[in-house]
């Protein structure tokens, strides 16, 4: 299933920090589909990244790894 980004969300504290970015995903395969959106938060970033380093790219990356991980079969 081809799964795209359809768009990002950044949250930002009272300071103007970013706390997290929700991103939305959604796809299509046959009569199967998903629509997701997920929050990435500082602490799922490594210790030498924040979210001002960050590319769209990066953030997306991050987003389908959580995404994977919370659709997987658990037997």
């Amino acid at each position: 299933m081809n799964i795209r980004t359809t768009s990002l969300s950044y949250n930002f504290d009272s300071e103007g920090n970013t706390t997290s970015v929700t991103v939305s995903l959604s796809g299509q395969g046959g009569s199967d589909y998903i629509n997701a959106n997920m929050a990435v938060t500082a602490e799922e970033l490594t210790k030498d990244q924040t979210f001002d380093d960050l590319t769209k790219k990066d953030i997306t990356t991050i987003a389908r790894a959580k995404l994977a991980k919370a659709m997987a079969v658990k037997e």
